[in-house]
């Protein structure tokens, strides 16, 4: 009877902790809640912190532990969708060690490794319309986080080899974002100063632009031409995926000096399986190089694709 009265008053003390908290903070009333098991409450609690101008990175902690929650109830469809907005929203999300088990944490991992390649396409699809805008400020940034997700899924075992690929045309692209944005702030700055001095004067010395990669937005180069550049045929038994699918994509190929195709990335996908078989075709494509006056040059050139059903 003493050890039955003893549990609930401890049962009691700790309701009583966790309501005080939550009148007071709901997103550690629900971390205390979850510590005591008391699963169903702590939902409940941070279901206060809907729609209610909350900022996004107590958002990102309150779904955290909505996953938490929702895990440890045998809900795990409904954690997977929680944390699959999650990982959509920051795809390096990281996990405090103290609160995610190591169930948890595989669940997570599990999520990221089905995401994360799809994320890194579409990230770095944005950094390149940037950079056809001219808009190297903007392509910076996102080239680097393309850089950020990628390590995080070599991190985690992500089975694409394509993201190596990619690696590559990232840490190119970087180079020529970073030297080109270099290359317009001293301009600003010389035209500024010329300004204010009221005078003509004689521009700063420019640092030379990165030559590791050019493409379409280049100036002054004479792009690559395909003296091989055969389309793989549609396999028969692909053809019942693509009646009702997409016909149409987008691939990149890094040309090297001498005309060969160093790295193919997809850009815009048409099909999984269809496009592991475009890009080891690709490999074998051949050009005359791209050219800057003589001088033979990497190129990086985009090659829209159209598949006959």
């Amino acid at each position: 009877m003493k050890n039955a009265m003893r549990t609930y008053c401890l049962a009691a003390l700790v309701l009583a902790t966790a309501t005080a908290a939550t009148a007071q903070d709901p997103l550690n009333a629900a971390r205390e809640l979850y510590a005591s098991a008391a699963y169903e409450e702590a939902l409940a609690t941070l279901g206060r912190l809907q729609n209610s101008g909350t900022p996004s990175a107590v958002m990102e902690q309150a779904d955290q532990y909505r996953a938490f929650c929702l895990f440890a109830l045998g809900r795990t469809a409904d954690a997977q969708l929680v944390v699959e907005s999650l990982i959509r929203k920051n795809p390096t999300l990281e996990l405090d060690p103290t609160d995610a088990s190591p169930r948890i944490a595989t669940m997570f991992n599990d999520v990221r490794r089905r995401l994360l390649p799809e994320l890194v396409r579409a990230q770095y699809r944005e950094a390149r319309a940037a950079i056809e805008r001219k808009d190297y400020a903007t392509a910076e940034p996102q080239l680097a986080r393309v850089q950020e997700m990628i390590e995080e899924a070599e991190k985690i075992d992500v089975e694409d080899e394509s993201l190596a690929d990619l690696r590559v045309l990232v840490e190119g692209f970087l180079d020529l974002a970073r030297g080109l944005q270099a290359n317009a702030e001293t301009a600003r700055r010389a035209e500024a100063e010329a300004a204010r001095q009221a005078a003509p004067q004689a521009p700063a010395p420019v640092p030379p632009q990165s030559t590791l990669l050019v493409d379409q937005s280049s100036p002054d180069i004479t792009a690559p031409v395909a003296i091989a550049q055969g389309m793989p045929p549609v396999p028969p038994a692909l053809l019942p995926l693509l009646k009702n699918g997409k016909t149409s994509g987008m691939l990149d190929v890094l040309v090297d000096e001498l005309g060969n195709v160093e790295r193919s990335v997809i850009r815009q996908s048409i099909n999984p399986a269809y496009d592991e078989i475009l890009l080891r075709a690709s490999r074998q494509w051949k050009y005359q190089p791209a050219r800057r006056g003589d001088v033979p040059i990497k190129y990086l050139k985009t090659i829209a694709i159209v598949v006959q059903k």
